[in-house]
């Protein structure tokens, strides 16, 4: 009767354990989700960034060469980048340190574009490659950080799978001790109620 009950129990203790498991990867893997498609909104706000950079600094290269310009073009395409520019800093953590590259990058073509005079191509490249690199780093660090899961899932799991190998050990242990126990009481017994009869 003891070991059916341990035996109940800690089935009980396992079913309920994998079954805050299942809801728990399931909440996460949403979560992960989420993150996957804001990476892939990032990724896209970074190619805006980067297409009307390029935009803007060859018309702003046309009205320097004293060429026709489209000033409507031109126009546009800062309201793209102002656009791609929030889009990026609304969608970053600024206290990780891929994020904080990245924006660093954007501020340091923000200086460039304050002057008209300093958008060569040369410096404009210089600038667009560190952005690239910003870009990369981080968009691999959240990739990362989706395939390894949410804080809140690894740690869970590893108590999880903690507490199902505590609870076998357990019922591993009870199982030897009754099996090693328990016959060997039944029989003292036994022998001591004969004994017990033939003093009679």
């Amino acid at each position: 009767m003891n070991e059916v009950s341990i035996g109940a129990v800690g089935a009980a203790a396992i079913a309920g354990l994998v079954s805050m498991l299942g809801l728990i990867i399931g909440k996460e893997q949403k979560v992960s989700e989420f993150r996957q498609i804001w990476i892939d909104q990032l990724r896209k706000c970074v190619v805006d960034y980067l297409v009307s950079i390029n935009a803007v600094c060859d018309i702003l290269r046309l009205k320097e060469a004293g060429k026709d310009f489209d000033n409507a073009a031109l126009l546009e395409n800062y309201k793209l980048l102002n656009e791609a520019s929030h889009g990026i800093t609304l969608r970053v953590n600024d206290d990780e340190g891929p994020a904080k590259d990245l924006l660093a990058a954007m501020s340091a073509f923000e200086d460039l574009a304050s002057d008209n005079k300093s958008l060569t191509p040369e410096r404009i490249r210089a600038v667009e490659s560190c952005f690239v690199q910003a870009s990369k780093r981080l968009l691999k660090f959240e990739w990362n950080r989706v395939k390894k899961g949410e804080k809140v899932f690894v740690l869970t799991k590893r108590i999880i799978l903690a507490a199902i190998a505590l609870l076998i050990g357990l019922l591993a242990y009870s199982w030897i001790w009754g099996s090693n126990y328990g016959p060997l009481d039944s029989g003292n017994d036994a022998e001591l109620h004969l004994v017990l009869s033939a003093q009679k």
